[in-house]
């Protein structure tokens, strides 16, 4: 009995590390639109706390944050005040289309500060909100939003003469650091939910190395699939492969004598499905080294030498 159980315990253990080593950190890259003139600037000591503190946030629920700052350095991106929303998440797709994998996010969250002052009789009632979005930077789809408050308001002077802009930023810091905290909190949720939708998503979360992993998300992508100068026969076997095993959806979009060219929508991110169409090609008794690969963004062409 004591050995059965020993065993048990034992099976039980394996299993528990089988599902810890599956599991990857959600990459995210968290930014902040000014735009909107009621927005905090991000050269305000509001937004620099807010940051700081939902990043350690984020990383206690074991998401990846790619720092904003570590992109600008390698890439040489510069993050302007008053840039927009659209300015924002240009600039992060251009960073994915990039060969360094350590800049490189499925997720992106765009958010804005606003801080606002509320007249009463007595007084004055200082509240800070802030709201934001959560995208998709491969299909550019907006994926869920979110809007949280500080809990606490702050009391002013009713005299503004007695508390100037420099108090009020300080005022307003002074619970950026607690809002910050409920932000990642919600945040944190709402990333989990859309990895957690899909079962697992290896195309928003990243290997220990900081490379962008494969996996079966819920976040499909489409990509432009080429077959130059293959037999059709080949082709065709190979795409009816793919359509029973790996892509969700493929469509003829051109054709001729020497080239076919397929939109093929999958969850996978393009190496593996690079890998996935080679190990197909060998199993159908093609000579994979007669023939060239390349792939980049979201583009994969095959051509036969």
């Amino acid at each position: 009995m004591f050995r059965y159980t020993i065993l048990v315990v034992a099976a039980i253990l394996a299993l528990n590390s089988q599902s810890f080593a599956h599991e990857a950190p959600i990459r995210v890259v968290v930014l902040g639109e000014d735009s909107d003139r009621n927005a905090v600037s991000r050269s305000s000591e509001i937004y620099t706390r807010v940051v700081a503190e939902l990043q350690q946030s984020l990383i206690r629920e074991n998401i990846t944050v790619i720092d904003e700052d570590m992109i600008a350095v390698r890439l040489g991106f510069s993050y302007n005040t008053d840039r927009t929303k659209q300015e924002l998440i240009q600039t992060l797709s251009i960073a994915n289309e990039t060969t360094d994998a350590t800049v490189r996010s499925r997720l992106g969250v765009i958010f804005a500060i606003f801080p606002n002052i509320q007249e009463m009789s007595m007084t004055r009632k200082l509240t800070v909100r802030v709201r934001g979005q959560i995208y998709d930077l491969k299909s550019l789809r907006a994926l869920s939003s979110f809007e949280v408050s500080a809990p606490e308001t702050v009391t002013l002077p009713k005299d503004a003469s007695m508390c100037n802009d420099m108090c009020v930023v300080e005022k307003a810091g002074e619970v950026s650091r607690e809002l910050a905290r409920e932000l990642g909190a919600v945040l944190s949720q709402k990333l989990h939910i859309v990895v957690e939708d899909g079962a697992y998503a290896g195309d928003i979360t990243g290997s220990a190395s900081g490379g962008i992993a494969a996996g079966d998300g819920v976040l499909e992508s489409v990509y432009t699939l080429e077959f130059n100068l293959m037999k059709n026969s080949d082709v065709l076997r190979t795409v009816r492969a793919l359509e029973a095993s790996v892509v969700r959806e493929i469509e003829l979009i051109k054709s001729n004598n020497t080239q076919r060219i397929y939109s093929v929508t999958t969850n996978k991110d393009l190496g593996d499905l690079e890998e996935r169409i080679m190990m197909l090609l060998l199993d159908l008794g093609v000579d994979i080294d007669r023939l060239r690969f390349s792939s980049f963004g979201t583009g994969l062409s095959i051509e036969a030498l």
